[in-house]
């Protein structure tokens, strides 16, 4: 018979109940980011939903050379996608929210490995448009959720280099001025 010192001493309790540690890749801290850019919320909105296919790297595309365009549905439950120059769209994920002038809000069904994941395995992307002064916009992006993909960790480590988020929101400034 084991004998416990306190009521919830794990030794009590059968194998299957007792605590488990939490792996790492469930305490994974979003990446966050900022910019700001020379324009009201909407205009900086526009950029960055409606105007995506202007700033965004082809590299970091599926179709690289031959995109023909990047677009966001303006709607929940619509999807963020790109369209090669043969007509072929792939998805990257889905619209959470689309709240001109305010928030986007996206999910990340693409894989470290560049490929497609099942949208269960999204992460969540979410960026709001915060009026600053004399008609600047601070525009912050988190990307999180990173232990529902698969490969989170390396998904997480190149987000958060300086190729990552960093770089596109540097291209999405360039393109505000």
């Amino acid at each position: 018979m084991k004998v416990a010192s306190h009521p919830l001493d794990p030794a009590l309790f059968e194998p299957a109940q007792r605590v488990r540690p939490v792996p790492s890749i469930m305490r994974m801290l979003p990446v966050c980011t900022n910019c700001a850019v020379p324009l009201s919320p909407e205009r900086a909105f526009d950029l960055f939903a409606r105007e995506i296919g202007k700033w965004w790297p082809r590299a970091y595309t599926f179709s690289a050379e031959r995109l023909a365009s990047v677009g966001i549905e303006p709607i929940a439950g619509g999807r963020w996608f790109e369209c090669d120059d043969a007509g072929r769209e792939t998805a990257w994920g889905d619209v959470r929210a689309f709240e001109p002038g305010h928030r986007l809000s996206l999910t990340w069904a693409i894989s470290a490995r560049r490929t497609l994941e099942s949208p269960r395995h999204a992460s969540e992307i979410e960026i709001e448009f915060i009026e600053g002064e004399a008609g600047h916009t601070r525009v912050e992006l988190e990307h999180r959720q990173f232990a529902r993909q698969l490969d989170g960790e390396k998904i997480r480590a190149g987000m958060a280099s300086p190729l990552g988020w960093p770089f596109i929101l540097q291209l999405y400034a360039q393109a505000a001025r």
